[in-house]
């Protein structure tokens, strides 16, 4: 609560004070549930935390820093409105970073995508229930289709004719495997992969990070929405980074 024969500098710096308690709840819930691990910095969260972070620590106490003055006339009213702007423009801000969260890893045809509340209903018009695959959000999935090439093929043509994705057949959902992947057809290539980084130096820090020789790793494709990268995995230890590459 403010107090109204504060002088400006006191009053934004309480406003601020405020503002960053929110922010950290919010950045919170975008660091470990909404985006967690890879996720913030391959979907999103970190353009989520600067959304929120304008809004919640910047916006608000400098607009306070600008009108208050100990006794102006309205004083209240334009503060009044400050907190009503910043309040609709944090709730819309958090309502996109929220709606663009991924809720699904989804491993389909030898690449792992990435995929938002917004996908699913841009793309099939509403939001499965993923409840009963275990482990937290985002669920880590496959997408199974039938071994018999007839039947396959018949999925993927109703799929097309659909205007739906492979990754999005939530019917064809099974909890994912490491056993899912096909070592010899999926992985990346690693001669590519240390031919760029004679340039970039990328393999270089994620072996500095994670440990090991390249040779101990299979690189996944992973389609994000701000990064080109690969999962980097390690036999019998499961996902143990990105590995970014350049934007060709």
């Amino acid at each position: 609560m403010l107090n109204y024969k504060m002088n400006r500098f006191t009053a934004s710096a309480t406003h601020l004070g405020i503002s960053l308690v929110i922010f950290l709840v919010l950045g919170y819930l975008i660091l470990y549930h909404w985006y967690p691990n890879i996720f913030f910095a391959t979907d999103g969260g970190w353009q989520g935390i600067r959304i929120i972070a304008f809004v919640d620590l910047v916006l608000g106490p400098t607009l306070t820093l600008a009108v208050f003055k100990a006794g102006k006339p309205g004083l209240k009213m334009d503060l009044t409105l400050i907190g009503t702007l910043q309040a609709v423009c944090l709730i819309a801000g958090t309502y996109v970073v929220y709606s663009e969260r991924p809720v699904a890893m989804v491993f389909a045809d030898g690449i792992f995508h990435s995929v938002t509340v917004d996908d699913f209903m841009q793309e099939t018009g509403s939001i499965p229930d993923l409840s009963l695959f275990s482990g937290p959000y985002p669920k880590w999935v496959s997408v199974t289709l039938p071994e018999d090439p007839a039947e396959q093929s018949s999925v993927r043509t109703e799929a097309r004719k659909n205007g739906i994705p492979v990754r999005m057949l939530t019917n064809h959902y099974q909890s994912f495997k490491q056993t899912d992947i096909d070592y010899k057809r999926d992985a990346f290539p690693l001669s590519d992969i240390q031919a760029g980084d004679k340039k970039n130096g990328e393999l270089r820090r994620f072996l500095a990070k994670y440990g090991g020789t390249a040779q101990d790793y299979t690189f996944i494709a992973f389609g994000t929405r701000y990064k080109r990268v690969l999962l980097g995995m390690r036999s019998g230890n499961g996902i143990s980074g990105i590995l970014e590459l350049p934007t060709p």
